[in-house]
């Protein structure tokens, strides 16, 4: 299974979370997002995903099986508070747990950085606070 059949999978699993409206971007927001009556934007997911990695040590021919993949994107959980991220953290974590992607439950990421907190971001007005969750899934 390709990265982009991964990726498409990925990107339905999240866009069918009815409470975030369908504001689940692929690897770039765009220049003006959703916002409340007090001009806060609405809690969304960033999502980055690349391409999938052979892994696997190589045979007796010195060949590696490029049948098994890792594919590990990364969702960024955002809202106009720390609550609102981590609620849709909460929401994310849920759709995404243990669902198939391409045939192979999709886990979080326990060789990836944990960020236990939701982290400001000071560089827009008002500031957003964002919790990145790391993904992965090995076929195999």
């Amino acid at each position: 299974m390709s990265a982009s059949q991964f990726h498409a999978e990925l990107m339905a699993t999240l866009k069918a979370i009815t409470a975030l409206g369908g504001r689940i971007y692929d690897g770039t927001i765009p220049a003006k997002l959703p916002t409340d009556g007090a001009g806060y934007v609405l809690p969304y997911v960033l999502v980055f995903s690349g391409i999938t990695a052979d892994i696997g040590d190589p045979d007796l021919t010195g060949k590696t099986d490029t049948l098994v993949h890792d594919y590990a994107p990364q969702t960024n959980c955002v809202g106009p508070t720390p609550g609102h991220s981590r609620i849709c953290a909460e929401m994310v974590q849920a759709a995404l747990t243990n669902t198939r992607i391409g045939n192979h439950p999709l886990k979080p990421d326990t060789d990836g950085f944990r960020v236990a907190v939701p982290l400001p971001d000071n560089q827009v007005t008002p500031a957003r606070f964002y919790l990145p969750l790391q993904w992965r899934v090995t076929t195999n």
